[in-house]
């Protein structure tokens, strides 16, 4: 990933992998969730890692907390912190992630005097280039290194990566080092109130950012030069005026920040077709999305129609400026646990495959990983992830009384109703799993029922067997359906 060293990426792997545990692990099962390390190698970087942790995160208000006991394994315990501190500490360094942060906001600097201050050879600082330019040709960028380090390529390419590069480096504004974050940020809330937009969190990072951008680009008097693909897309939309506090911008930079601002999916921000006649591909790809979106969920009203004709501007707006490689499609998907939509919610998984499969076959040049992504977060948007939790009958007793049977049935519920639909019925025959504290509940199986015997003092050994059930049932309905929108 962009020459970035691979001690610096098995450490992300791990704090990932054991984020998600709650419990202990050894570094045996470490080494097998990560597959491509040795024990050696592992147990280094954890210890790294723990000293990391203990400097970074002393006499904090949040605490990160790696515990590492040869007897019981290894495990990470965090309150009230997002890992953003840790792995933004990470990047800064590594030294990929050094030079090429280094390199987007100087535009050119002495390979000497960088060699002097990271205290590394020219030699290595080379290689590093050369595996770093292997991933930066996908962005028509190049960065040349002889006694004289230097960024090459067009000033709109070089801002755009340079956005995808700053928020996965980052992520948030506030920890840009070397810059008056709060000086940004004023700017950026003026913005916000004289392009009308909602003042939320999610807007001023985004804004902030391509402020930044924007500013170091002028400081080195980076010209922008559009080509004429470039040129009709922003030719398609009208401008507001540019503010009088942005002086030293001229039109062209004014007007490129907006369309950036609106390729980021700035919340609330559109920009207004010049001739929306002219966007006759857009009009049919709104059109067809609703009508696949009608009948794979359901029909949307007025005003939703109008938000997915806003948002499916935007999307392939977006599309056009920051055209993603599919590494950067798979993090993305990553960084927002989409990848693990199809074993979370498989029904509703199902469900917008056939949609997706129904829109591209009357849409095939809306055919692309990017707005895959972005229809799917528009449907969960105007479809909620609950409406295709798997449905499933349940008995429930008790051998103490109905009553008892009742307090029970709530505390299952209410365990599982983020991931499934129970529905409780009075009669067992026509439950597809029977839950009791005794054995007898198996005297009332009838062909293809499940049961299990739980403590009625229920425990976490109890609601994972009921969970492994769970999952067994929904498998086995799955298979069964070929066809997941009937």
């Amino acid at each position: 990933m962009l020459g970035m060293d691979r001690n610096t990426l098995l450490k992300i792997q791990i704090i990932e992998i054991l984020d998600r545990l709650q419990m202990p692990i050894s570094l045996k099962e470490l080494q097998t969730r990560i597959g491509s390390a040795s024990l050696g190698t592992i147990r280094v970087n954890c210890k790294e890692l723990q000293t990391i942790i203990d400097v970074l995160y002393a006499d904090k208000d949040y605490s990160l907390n790696l515990r590492i006991n040869n007897g019981r394994g290894i495990q990470l315990e965090r309150s009230s912190t997002n890992l953003q501190s840790l792995t933004n500490y990470l990047y800064q360094h590594d030294l990929a992630c050094e030079i090429i942060h280094t390199i987007l906001a100087k535009r050119e600097l002495s390979a000497i005097q960088f060699c002097l201050a990271k205290n590394i050879s020219e030699s290595k600082l080379r290689r590093k280039i050369k595996e770093i330019n292997l991933e930066l040709s996908d962005y028509g960028l190049y960065i040349s290194c002889a006694t004289t380090i230097r960024l090459k390529g067009r000033e709109v390419d070089i801002r755009r990566f340079y956005y995808l590069f700053i928020r996965e480096f980052h992520q948030q504004f506030s920890q840009v080092d070397g810059i008056d974050t709060n000086a940004y940020f004023q700017i950026a809330q003026q913005l916000e109130n004289d392009l009308k937009l909602r003042n939320n969190p999610t807007n001023l990072e985004i804004i902030s950012f391509w402020l930044l951008i924007t500013n170091q680009s002028l400081s080195k008097k980076s010209q922008l030069c559009f080509d004429q693909v470039e040129l009709k897309q922003l030719a398609r939309f009208s401008y507001p005026e540019k503010p009088t506090y942005l002086r030293n911008w001229n039109t062209d930079e004014w007007q490129f920040f907006l369309y950036a601002l609106y390729s980021s999916l700035l919340t609330d921000f559109e920009l207004q077709p010049k001739n929306a006649a002219e966007d006759s591909f857009l009009d049919q790809a709104v059109l067809q999305w609703i009508t696949c979106f009608t009948q794979h969920f359901r029909p949307p009203n007025e005003q939703e129609q109008r938000l997915i004709a806003k948002k499916l501007n935007q999307h392939y707006a977006a599309l056009e400026f920051f055209q993603l490689n599919d590494l950067m499609i798979d993090r993305l998907r990553s960084s927002v646990a989409l990848n693990c939509v199809c074993t979370q919610f498989p029904y509703y998984s199902r469900r917008f495959e056939t949609f997706w499969r129904d829109l591209i076959q009357k849409m095939p040049d809306y055919e692309h990983k990017q707005l895959r992504v972005y229809s799917f977060l528009t449907c969960v948007t105007l479809f909620p992830l609950e409406n295709c939790l798997p449905k499933i009958t349940v008995y429930v007793f008790s051998e103490y009384s109905e009553l008892f049977s009742v307090f029970i049935q709530q505390k299952i519920h209410l365990y599982f109703k983020n991931r499934y639909q129970l529905h409780f019925v009075e009669d067992p025959r026509s439950a597809q799993l029977i839950i009791g504290t005794s054995p007898s509940c198996k005297n009332f199986l009838l062909e293809e029922q499940e049961s299990v015997i739980i403590r009625s003092n229920i425990s976490t050994t109890d609601y994972q067997d009921i969970e492994i059930i769970l999952a067994a049932l929904v498998k086995k309905d799955l298979s069964k359906i070929s066809d997941p929108s009937s």
